[in-house]
């Protein structure tokens, strides 16, 4: 049913291991006393002392099971608050070490997973395997099968005959269910799996939620998920049915050991052998039983969720990180050059190949070319998303990968074609990650940009809240403060990946004249549509078929008559028309 080495691994993933190991001894042991005072309290009462009309051991007796009582109820206390300090700790330590994976994992493989998934998998897949060992695994060990092997001793001293009648009867409840729980595991994975997608699936809809629109994709969403509701439903109805079968199966064996008690003790008192405070007491411990096995059930189904969500985690955990083998620093970036580079994500599907470009002065240049042609993929190479299939990327005549990868990326500022806005301060969301930029630096940027009159506008100004989703400033405006960002990063190398996409003309003015003069003496590699935005680039660069098919400027390029060409004719058409 488990792994071994699994559960091993998950026993010892977080720093509570003996914590929980002592909290579940100190449990198991301090419920022994409870038992055997319970029962011998109880049967001497009831069989002695009353019948003699001893009041006064009696009342000593009972006192004493009740003292005993108001003692256990402090130390379940704090049993109590330490198992939830435990699992709540456990579930801190987890959450970190996902986040953790996730910021060090390599990008390519990241890519592979839903977004909803990892949302999932932080919040609460998290918190069910926190809660495994110190709330599964000690409830199954430390109090349901210590109270069932307790319970089983005492009755073979009241009675072993009944006694071992009952334990054979529960003995073979348990393995005719074994078919059951593990049946039941594999419906709980698909489930847990189920759901995972479906609430990738909803996370990616909400987040497409525009293009839904305008594509007029409801329908085909609506169906999508309600096919997924379909089967997750159908999931569950399969682990209830199963759930029920336990429990009326186990129900059906617990009323024959009942049976059997009353039957082998009711002969006994006839045949003047046996006590009905005995027959009591063991209909009592079987009920006792029966409730402890019940609850052993919903463990075993516990254990099955909360380790499926752990083994999710561990897949997170054990992603590969990013390969960092490089010694050098970097102070800044005078050149770069791309040296016969093939790239492919998979090992199978060529993105690029054969790349060959040299930059080794400060410029723009233009990355153009169609849709999936592999301009995002040409400068997500920069700053080393992805590693190389074939070839080299020369900085300043070093193989790039010789450098600390935070040296690379320090020197590098990038401007992706969604705003990267942060729940904070304007302020200091330009400030993020550029520990030596002051708040007049902030200002200045933004003045260049056209966008400090608008947050003046503000009460608080730059110390204004604000978050992706905020209606205070526009789409371009959000970009707007993703380009000042990278600007206060002041790194060698400025990437813009389609900034200027969805903003408006005079947006696309502000960032373009403010290019002309804050990035005049960097490397500046620019991909656009627009004509307006790369028709002033240094360089410009046509990508097609997955490699570099023209180079030149702006009137070289019109001269040639070949791809750029074709491409500046059709947008001017369409501008005329």
């Amino acid at each position: 049913m488990f792994n071994k080495k699994i559960l091993k691994e998950m026993f010892n993933f977080t720093t509570n291991t003996k914590r929980t190991i002592k909290r579940g001894i100190l449990g198991f042991l301090l419920a022994i006393p409870y038992l055997l005072l319970y029962q011998y309290v109880l049967s001497k009462v009831i069989d002695v002392y009353i019948p003699s009309k001893n009041v006064k051991m009696a009342v000593i007796l009972s006192s004493t099971l009740i003292l005993y009582i108001i003692i256990r109820f402090w130390i379940d206390k704090y049993l109590e608050t330490e198992r939830k300090v435990i699992y709540y700790d456990n579930d801190k330590q987890i959450k970190e070490k996902v986040f953790e994976s996730i910021q060090k994992a390599n990008i390519s493989e990241l890519d592979k997973i839903q977004v909803g998934k990892l949302f999932n998998l932080t919040t609460t897949q998290s918190f069910e395997a926190s809660q495994l060992f110190i709330w599964n695994f000690l409830g199954v060990f430390s109090v349901r099968l210590r109270s069932i092997i307790t319970i089983s001793i005492i009755m073979l001293f009241i009675d072993w005959k009944i006694a071992l009648v009952v334990i054979g009867i529960f003995v073979i409840s348990y393995l005719v269910l074994i078919p059951f729980y593990n049946k039941n595991m594999k419906i709980y994975k698909s489930l847990q799996q189920s759901i995972i997608n479906l609430q990738g699936k909803i996370n990616e809809y909400i987040d497409s939620f525009s293009t839904t629109k305008t594509l007029r994709l409801e329908e085909v969403n609506m169906n999508d998920i309600k096919s997924m509701l379909k089967k997750a439903k159908n999931e569950l109805i399969k682990s209830s049915k199963i759930l029920g079968l336990h429990t009326a199966l186990f129900s059906l064996l617990t009323f024959l050991s009942i049976i059997s008690t009353l039957a082998i003790g009711g002969n006994q008192i006839l045949l003047g052998i046996g006590l009905g405070s005995t027959i009591m007491l063991i209909v009592d411990y079987i009920n006792d039983i029966n409730g402890h096995m019940k609850s052993l059930l919903e463990h075993v189904h516990g254990i099955a969720n909360r380790y499926n969500s752990f083994i999710n985690i561990l897949e997170i955990v054990k992603i590969n990180e990013e390969k960092d083998e490089g010694t050098l620093e970097l102070e800044t970036i005078k050149s770069i050059e791309f040296k016969d580079v093939k790239l492919s994500y998979d090992g199978v599907n060529t993105i690029l190949d054969n790349i060959n470009l040299k930059i080794d002065k400060q410029m723009t240049i233009a990355i153009v070319g169609k849709s999936g042609a592999g301009k995002t993929s040409l400068v997500n190479l920069i700053p080393r998303f992805y590693n190389l299939s074939e070839g080299q990327i020369l900085i300043n005549g070093i193989d790039y990968t010789k450098y600390k990868l935070n040296e690379l990326r320090k020197n590098i500022s990038y401007v992706f074609q969604e705003p990267v806005i942060l729940n904070m301060s304007i302020k200091d969301n330009l400030m993020y990650g550029n520990d030596n930029v002051q708040l007049e630096d902030v200002i200045n940027v933004c003045k260049k940009l056209g966008i400090n009159e608008k947050i003046q506008t503000f009460d608080k100004g730059y110390d204004t809240i604000i978050n992706a989703e905020t209606d205070i400033l526009s789409y371009g405006e959000k970009q707007l403060l993703s380009f000042a960002r990278a600007i206060l990063k002041n790194g060698s190398i400025v990437i813009l990946d389609e900034v200027t996409s969805n903003l408006d003309l005079q947006f696309e003015k502000n960032v373009m004249e403010a290019n002309k003069v804050i990035l005049e003496n960097k490397i500046s590699f620019v991909i656009a549509h627009r004509i307006n935005t790369i028709k002033d680039a240094d360089l410009i660069v046509f990508i097609d078929d997955k490699q570099i098919v023209e180079m030149g400027n702006h009137q070289e390029l019109i001269k040639k008559h070949g791809y750029y060409y074709n491409l500046y004719m059709s947008k001017e058409k369409v501008l005329n028309n």
